[in-house]
Parts: C-alpha cells; structure tokens; sequence
C-alpha cells in the first residue's frame, strides 16, 4: 500500500508540475498526457480475483480499491448519485432532483414509480436509455430503498424489476443475467476510454460487462463467444497490467465531454459539431462547444465565418482543464477556494488533507455552479472558481465602464463575455405528435435548414438575458437559452399525473410505420395524402380533439396537452473583451441586449408555463409575434432592474414632454403678441435708470449654475436616451454628468453661504403679507399690461430685484427642486453600494427625471421672461456687466 502511496503523490506532483508550465507557455501545449509514474496495478473481477485467472469481467471497485477508498468515492459522488438519495414517490412528475428521477420533457420517457398504473421506464430501461452518460454506481447498483438490485424480488409489477415490451406489456428482468454496471473510474481517468463499445453493451442490457468493454480497443482485452480474454503481453510477471498501456490520469476535457457535449482537443483537425444531439447535452441544449479551435478554422458552415478570428472558448485556447474550475471539494491544492466558503478568519486550516490522504480518499463531489436546469447535490453549488476568483475586474475594466461595482454586483461576467453562440440548440421539443419514427417534432434555433446536413447554414443565436437568484440571495443577469416542450399528460387510477407513454403516443398515431388514415385525414392539409413535418402540429381544436379521443380509447383519463418552457444556463465559449459586449449602447439603449426577445416556437398548442424549479426568474411575458410564433420578452423591470437608456416610465416621458412643449407654445404664443402689440405702439418702456444690479460673486454664480444644469439637463438626456443620440460616447457622457453635478452642489453650497452671510437670502423670500395681491398684479401684467406699454407693477431694484411671480418661482426652484434633484442624484449613485436604498434605481431614476423635465421647463421660461426688461436683451446684458438699465418709478409720497 505505501509502495502504491508513494507513486501516486509523484505522479501528482509531475502532474502538476506539466499543467503549470502548459498554463505558463504562450504557444498552445500539447494534449495533457497521462502520468507514467502511476503504477502498475492487478485488474480484480468482483470477487477480488485477478482477472488473469477468472477471465471474468473486471471490477472497478475491487480493482481501483486496492488503492483508493472507493466506496467512500462512490458515496461523495453526485455524478455516481444522480439524485437516488433524494428519490421520493411523488404524485408530480419529478420523483427527485437528478438524472434518476427527474423527469426530462427532451428524452420524454418517465421512470415509472411503484404503484404506477402504467409502466413507462423501468430502471433497467433507463440504464439502457441514459447509461452512455452515467458513470455507474448510485441507482445503476442500488435499488431506490437502499438494497442491491440483484437482491430484488423479481416481478413484472416492480419498476424496478421489470422491463416494458413493444406491446406496452411488462416482462420481468433478470439483475443477476445483465449485472449491475458499478462506477466505472476508466471512464474518466484513462487517457483514451473506448465510450462507443462502453455504450453498445449498456444499450444491450448487459451491464456487468460495460466496465470491462471500456477497456476495448487498448490491448488488454478482447471479446470471445466465451467471454473475455485478456492479453498477458499487457501484464507484467506480477500480473499487473502495465500503466503505460492504460495510462491512468487526470480526466481532461475530453473525458468530461463524452457525457457533457462537445470538446475538440485536436487544433489541428476543423472541427465539426453535432447540432442538436442529445448524444451532446450541453452542446444541443445552450450550442456550448470546448474548443480552443479558430471559430474561421472551424469545419462549420457558419454564416459571415470568415469574421470570426477568434477561438470558440478563450478557456480552452488557454489550455484550461475542466478540472480547474470543476476541482476536488477535499483536494488540498485547492485549499484557498475551499477555505473561501469557510469562516471569514480562517486563512489556514490545519486540518486540510494530506496529499496522501486525499489520494485515497478524493471526494468526487466536484465544485459546481449555480445552473438552473441540474439541481443534484445543491448543498456544493456555488463552490466552483468563477470569473471573479481568476480576474480583477476593477482593473481590467478600469477606464471605460463606469460604476464597475455597479454593473458586477447585478450582471454576470457571462452577459458581455458570451455575447452569442456560434452553434445552434434546441429550440422546440413537441411530443403532442410524433414521427413514424416515434420521434418529437423538434425545431433548432441558430441554423437555417435542418441541422447537420452539409446545405444548412449555421448563423448561431443571442441567449436571452435572465436574472438568477444565487445561492447568497443574490441576483445576478446571465445568458440562457430557453427551449420550451409540448406534451400529454393523463390522469392514472392513483390520481397521479403522468405523462403519456410513448409506446401510446405511437399507438395513437401510427399503424405500423405509417400514419393512421384518421390522423392523415386531420394533419393532411395540402390534401396529397401525406403528412409533412409542416403539417405534423396541432394547431387546430379539431386535431387536438382527434388525438384526445384516440388516447381516451387506450384507456387513458383526462388526456390534455401541457407547455414547459426550462432555461439553460450558458457559462462556456467566453470570449476575450475585444470581442465581448464592450459598446454601453448595447445594453443601454431603446433597443436594449437586456430586453431583447427570444423566440419560443413556430406553433404553441397551449400557452406554455415558465419552469419554477429553477433558480431563474421567468417574470418576462408570452408574445405573440408579427410572424405568429410565439416569443418570451424579458421585462427588467419586473424583477426591479431599471436600465438608464433603456427602461422607460411612459407617463413621466409624456408629462415631462408635454410641460416642455407647452411652454415653449406659450413663449411663442406670449412673444409673438408682444411683437405685433410692440408694433402697434412704437413705443418703449418709458423712463429709465441705469443701476448697478448684480455684483462679481453673484454674475458667477449665476453663469457657472446656469451652464452647470444646462450641461446636466443634456448629458442627462443623452444617458435616458442614448438611441436618439447615438454619436455620443455614453460612458463619456455619464462621466461628464456625474463631475458636473459635483461642481454643482459645490456652487449650490457657496452661494447658500454667500446669501446667508450678505444677508442677501430674503430675497428669494416671499412675504406673507400682500403675496397673493402682488402676484395677481404681477400676473396681469404679463396677461395684459405688457401688451399696453404699461410699466412694471413693481420697481426692480439691487435690494429687490424679483417680483412676487419670481420669488415664489425660485423659492420652489432653489428650495424644492433643486434638493431633490441633488439628493435622488445623490442616492442614485450610492446605489453602487445600496442598491435598495431610497426604493433603488426603478424610483430614483424616474423621479430624477421628472424633476429634470421640470428643471429644462423652468430654464425655457427663465429665458424667455428676461426678454420683458427695458429691452429683450437687457436683463442678460446685466448679467455680463452687473449694470442693468431698468424703468425709473416715480417716488411715492409717504407723508
């Protein structure tokens, strides 16, 4: 044992020091290559026997235990699990929260429960269906109580024990004939596992053999009629296999991707993907392709290729592992990330694992993320190295995003660094009717064509903006594609809802390979006896009520059509930042990134419901587009996200627009009669005086104040309309706008304390006594003395330079709006820190903006009302020189 100790710390140790100097190089390195200094090891069959002297199958558990604990392995292994320790029965359709017993609306078939009045999928049927992309272990040993499958009463009524035949009957299935497939550590740690012979005996039924067909093709075994043969050239004297043959390693990309999706280890080799293959989840599912390839050295037939210069994942041209993000929960180089989900004070823990300690006992319950669609084992989300952990986005970001706390603490990296995909997904999965190969009707977004034909252009797509709720409470926009599924579901004698099996499906439509003449005579609507992929939907109440009848015959209660839409996280293919989301306008516009739509499907039989076992926020709304397909348009605001440039609150735009255009009417209105009245008299305003009106200090307050709003009010409209002013750099005017406003409320402050200590405050002061009888003289004079040549109701003098109008103006300017505007500005840019605070942006902003409206209001008027001195120019010409010419009042006898 300590000889096998031994070996293994220097084979990690060589290991790590090949994947640091491969990181370290800036030429891509060469494909990792297993360690020789594992050592040479006994294959054991289930017995514990040398296989070269049972010729039996081999153990996995027996063989690799010699070594490491692998029953502690297999128990701290959610990939081993799959969600059997948290199966319950259940009367819904999701039994647990994995793989085994969750139900997929892709794959459609549904693992039966005990007491199901039908049987769908057995677990030998599944096994069949899903064990390409099952390790083993978990329910592919154990039954769902605990025992072992092979000690399992046989009956044709237990799920577990049972197999369903072409005729929907059950028959009985024999565990000790097939064998139980265990966890199979080859499938991961061998250099070039034979995954396609792995899959054909899993396919089979023969499960006892799967382990040992990995083995397949690498000179160790061979298949006979009488069972295995296993080479002894491959042994040495011991009776050890020899390392250099299996080449044991760690698991690279391309281990990960025979169960993931698709991986391209080969740059030199185009790639090529398989579109839309569920034999590729990841890949089918969000179009995510591990490549470090050239997307224009690629094999695809992408749409403007010759563009894209760059590599499908960053990552991967970086010669990143999965396993770098993906590490070992107890593995000890790991211990800065691991220490991070511990105590705050906690910089070392003593108690980590020695190197030899974990080489036993590696806990293969690896750090993952927070997706929404895998919900096994979510006691360990949120444990995996993220963007944040690698990169410092205060610096990397630093002078050209404003607010990066801002933007960090509600967008995900994966926002602006996946902007699109470059490999088309699943859009659609429709199982309301089937092929006469007893498939779904499906449709692929991102290709034009049908997928994987030579003659199809790829054009990829946009994933959907989503928030996610993450493990901290926090919400986070992220990329999703969104594929929504249409199926049957009934009623059983339990009052269960289930959905139909497919061998009914068929049944219902089909007569041997063909179409049943009734369902051609409803679906065939060019009338040519035939029924295309086109006409293969029910969109109509006539062939819904067809298929339910038909159903309802078989025995089927209550049959009915139900719509699921799930999302899909999309965390790979990140780009580097040149090619990411860099322009502001992309998010921040009319036409925002955040709230573009993304297509559902072609044809919705019924309204679709948004998956709620997720952690992402379906808040957005069904539409129905001009094309009659059915759409989901994200609405920020829903989730209280307000986006300046792109949320709007019509009626703040409307009423501000409205007193803007108003008064300007009314200046137009009011100065053209005083023009043609002005004619009409020849004459001016009588007697006048020059006064020194408006010394130094207040000439500049008032100029530095007016040019400081002025530039306020149009950065401000540029930020809440950056689409109309698409030839400003909008984080240039945010910027601007935000040092404005702090020059501003510096001036605000000096002249408050200027006013205060002249003693000059009173006059922005409306007296109580006589107010409402003075601006009622004011204001017939602006109605109707200003058209007769009258003189000024009130004398303006250096002591009292406003009227009663004026000073009730700007007692609400200076003393309402102009706080208000300084104090929600003032919070909107402490939200960065408290994004609740003061209601958050969805309040602040707008309110920012109504005052805004009514501040460019103000300033129209203001402008306009400094045309009624002496002369029109004469009231700004004093605010140039501080002497103003102005009406000389007769002196009022006071005796």
């Amino acid at each position: 044992m300590k000889r096998y100790t031994i070996f293994l710390i220097l084979g990690l140790i060589a290991l790590a020091v090949g994947i640091g100097t491969a990181l370290a190089s800036p030429e891509p390195a060469p494909v990792q290559q297993a360690s020789d200094l594992h050592p040479n090891f006994a294959l054991l069959d289930a017995d514990g026997v040398n296989v070269l002297e049972s010729g039996g199958a081999v153990s996995t558990m027996q063989t690799c235990g010699q070594c490491h604990d692998t029953n502690f392995i297999q128990s701290h292994a959610f990939h081993s699990d799959l969600g059997l320790s948290d199966y319950k029965e259940t009367k819904d359709l999701n039994a647990s929260s994995g793989l085994f017993g969750e139900w997929d609306p892709l794959t459609y078939r549904y693992l039966s429960q005990n007491g199901d009045e039908r049987l769908d999928l057995s677990t030998a049927e599944w096994l069949m269906l899903n064990g390409s992309r099952v390790v083993g272990g978990g329910p592919a040993v154990t039954s769902r109580d605990g025992a072992a499958l092979t000690s399992l009463k046989a009956s044709a009524s237990n799920p577990e024990t049972a197999i369903l035949n072409k005729d929907g009957s059950a028959a009985v299935w024999d565990w000790d004939k097939s064998g139980v497939m265990e966890m199979n550590c080859f499938l991961c740690h061998l250099e070039a596992p034979n995954a396609a012979a792995r899959k054909e005996a899993i396919k089979a039924g023969d499960f006892g053999d799967a382990n040992t067909a990995t083995l397949l093709g690498l000179n160790v075994v061979a298949k006979s009629n009488a069972g295995w043969e296993w080479k002894a050239e491959a042994f040495n004297e011991l009776g050890e296999v020899k390392s250099e043959i299996l080449a044991i390693q760690d698991p690279t990309n391309a281990n990960c991707a025979a169960c993931h999706g698709e991986v391209h280890p080969n740059a030199g080799e185009p790639i090529v993907i398989n579109q839309c293959d569920l034999d590729y989840p990841q890949t089918a599912a969000t179009g995510q392709v591990v490549s470090g390839q050239r997307i224009d050295l690629s094999g695809v037939n992408l749409a403007s290729k010759a563009e894209l210069d760059f590599a499908w994942d960053i990552h991967a041209q970086r010669q990143l592992q999965c396993t770098d993000c993906h590490y070992s929960l107890n593995n000890p180089a790991r211990l800065n990330e691991i220490l991070r989900k511990g105590p705050e004070h906690l910089v070392y823990d003593p108690r980590s694992l020695e190197i030899g300690e974990y080489l036993q006992r590696p806990d293969h319950n690896f750090a993952r993320g927070q997706s929404a669609q895998f919900n096994v084992d979510a006691e360990n989300k949120a444990t995996m190295r993220r963007c944040e952990n690698c990169h410092d986005a205060s610096k990397s970001h630093a002078g050209w995003l404003p607010y990066i706390e801002t933007h960090m603490e509600v967008v995900a990296c994966e926002t602006c660094h996946i902007p699109r995909m470059y490999a088309p997904a699943i859009q659609t999965y429709d199982w309301t009717v089937v092929t006469t190969k007893g498939a779904a009707s499906t449709e692929c977004r991102g290709v034009e064509g049908t997928p994987n034909q030579v003659t199809s252009l790829v054009t990829g797509y946009e994933p959907v903006l989503l928030n996610r709720t993450n493990i901290d409470g926090k919400t986070l926009l992220a990329p999703y594609n969104l594929i929504t599924s249409f199926y049957w579901v009934y009623d059983d004698a339990n009052g269960n809802k289930r959905p139909v099996r497919l061998v009914d499906l068929k049944a219902a439509y089909l007569e041997g390979e063909s179409y049943a003449a009734d369902v051609v005579s409803a679906f065939d609507a060019d009338k040519d006896g035939k029924v295309s992929p086109a006409e293969l939907t029910i969109d109509s109440p006539a062939k819904e009520d067809l298929v339910k009848g038909k159903l309802s015959a078989l025995g089927l209660s209550n049959p009915r059509i139900e719509g699921l839409i799930q999302p899909y996280s999309v965390n790979h293919n990140v780009v580097k930042g040149e090619n990411a989301l860099n322009d502001c306008r992309a998010c921040h516009n009319e036409d925002s990134r955040m709230t573009q739509p993304i297509k559902l499907t072609d044809h919705a039989p019924v309204t679709p419901v948004f998956d709620a076992a997720n952690n992402v926020n379906g808040t957005g709304e069904l539409v129905t587009g001009e094309d009659g397909a059915l759409y989901y348009q994200p609405v920020p605001a829903n989730d209280g996200i307000y986006i300046f440039g792109a949320s709007r609150v019509s009626w703040i735009d409307w009423f501000g627009a409205l007193a803007f255009a108003g008064s300007l009417l009314g200046v137009f209105v009011h100065g053209t009669l005083r023009y043609l009245a002005a004619r009409k008299l020849q004459k001016g305003h009588g007697k006048t005086k020059r006064v020194y009106m408006y010394e130094p200090y207040r000439r500049f307050w008032h100029w530095l104040q007016t040019v400081s709003i002025v530039v306020l009010l149009l950065t401000g409209l540029v930020i809440h309309r950056p689409d109309i002013f698409g030839a400003f750099s909008f984080s240039g005017m945010v910027t601007v706008h935000n040092v404005v406003a702090v020059i501003l409320v510096v001036n605000a402050a000096l002249s408050l304390f200027y006013h205060l200590a002249a003693d000059q405050l009173r006059q922005f002061i409306p007296h109580p006594y006589g107010f409402f009888d003075d601006a009622i003289l004011q204001a017939k004079y602006y109605v109707s003395g200003i058209f007769k040549g009258e003189p000024h109701p009130f004398e303006k003098r250096p002591d009292n330079r406003m009227n009663p109008i004026q000073k009730a103006t700007y007692f609400g300017l200076l003393n309402v709006l102009l706080p208000l505007q300084i104090i929600t500005g003032a919070l909107m840019w402490a939200v960065q820190k408290f994004p609740n605070i003061a209601g958050g942006l969805p309040f602040l902003a707008p309110f920012h903006s109504l005052v805004a409206w009514l501040f460019g209001t103000f300033i129209i008027v203001h402008v306009y009302m400094t045309t009624t001195g002496a002369t029109p120019l004469e009231a700004m010409r004093a605010m140039v020189t501080g002497y103003e010419e102005v009406e000389a009042h007769e002196e009022k006898d006071e005796g």
